[in-house]
């Protein structure tokens, strides 16, 4: 009986090849491990600034909330909570720059930024104020913030730019009344025009308004009668005002009061 010749020699020639190709794919499909990158708060720090002066504020507001929430015993933690107010108040997102500038305050009493805090806080209150048209108490948190400030730093260094925000908080309420007294004389109801009117001339006298509020009262004493205070009162404006459209207006007024 023959024993029939078996070679196998050229079969595992060809198994062999399947089963490295098999190895290798199997190891090419699995999944890399991650590898966790431990950051510093220095770091993070130093790529949120980096983000802030590019501009790219949502990205600058994560990694600074980053530093704050996770690292808040580092030495970066007042400044990062600083920088993310500020890249709020970049951003021009005043409503959420506010407490985020009230916290740093509060939490941070001796840190550098302190005053500029402040200031900006008072910016961002002005800058929320809705238009003149609707209630303006919220420009009175501005004048709040701004005293706050030059108590705590009678020397401040932002004593210019808070005397023009003072301006522009004085414009804007005197107009804000003086409307509001417009509106009274339109309906004829004289008396309550006169508080605001009076309003506008005592508490904001270097504002365009307090020559407009003389100009209306000056109508109120002709509609009321008393003609010798309304021609004082326009040959004052007259003589006053620097505004050139009052003074044609008040001049209008002393003609025909002439001519009567």
């Amino acid at each position: 009986m023959k024993i029939r010749n078996l070679n196998c020699g050229n079969r595992g020639q060809r198994i062999y090849p399947i089963f490295f190709g098999l190895f290798i794919l199997l190891f090419s499909c699995t999944k890399k491990p991650m590898v966790s990158i431990i950051v510093s708060p220095g770091q993070e720090f130093s790529q949120a600034m980096d983000l802030l002066q590019a501009k790219k504020y949502n990205k600058a507001i994560e990694s600074f909330q980053n530093i704050v929430f996770n690292y808040p015993g580092s030495s970066y933690a007042a400044d990062a909570q600083f920088y993310l107010a500020n890249a709020y108040f970049q951003k021009k997102d005043y409503n959420s720059a506010i407490p985020e500038f009230e916290f740093f305050v509060n939490s941070f009493t001796g840190n550098q930024h302190i005053e500029e805090a402040y200031y900006k806080i008072a910016l961002s209150y002005f800058y929320v104020t809705p238009a003149v048209g609707k209630d303006q108490v919220v420009l009175g948190k501005t004048l709040e913030i701004i005293d706050e400030l030059q108590e705590r730093f009678p020397e401040t260094n932002y004593s210019e730019e808070i005397g023009q925000l003072k301006k522009k908080v004085a414009e804007r309420w005197a107009e804000k009344s003086y409307i509001i007294g417009e509106l009274y004389f339109k309906g004829g109801e004289y008396a309550p025009a006169r508080v605001y009117l009076d309003f506008v001339q005592n508490e904001f006298p270097q504002t365009k308004w307090s020559s407009y509020s003389k100009y209306l009262l000056g109508q109120i004493y002709e509609k009321t009668d008393s003609i010798a205070q309304a021609i004082s009162l326009y040959q004052t404006l007259q003589n006053d005002s620097t505004d050139v459209n009052i003074r044609k207006l008040v001049k209008q007024r002393l003609d025909n009061l002439k001519q009567k």
